[in-house]
């Protein structure tokens, strides 16, 4: 029996749409988790800077120091605040990819 060749045609235009869709998706989760990797470093190196200026802090005294931790704390803050819109950006780019 012989088999009509709009029957591979069709298979191989399945396959054709098949295979950019699949990798489309790992495309997708793959910025997904690269996204979700990028904001725990940067959380970490924002904590880890701000210990950092807060040690450079306990040098000083009165309403230098004052000001030293104020700057510390509002640098943390500025680079978190940052670091979780730009991790948002990127949630939303991945459910624009889906």
């Amino acid at each position: 029996m012989k088999t009509p060749a709009f029957v591979f045609a069709g298979a191989l235009a399945a396959m054709a749409f098949a295979l950019p869709a699949a990798a489309a998706d790992d495309n997708a989760k793959m910025m997904k988790n690269q996204a979700s990797d990028t904001y725990k470093m940067a959380k970490k190196q924002a904590s880890a800077d701000e210990k950092s200026a807060l040690t450079q802090c306990k040098t000083m005294s009165g309403d230098a120091k004052s000001q030293c931790k104020k700057n510390a704390k509002a640098t943390h803050d500025k680079t978190m605040a940052d670091a979780k819109a730009s991790h948002e950006k990127s949630k939303a780019d991945y459910k624009a990819m889906k």
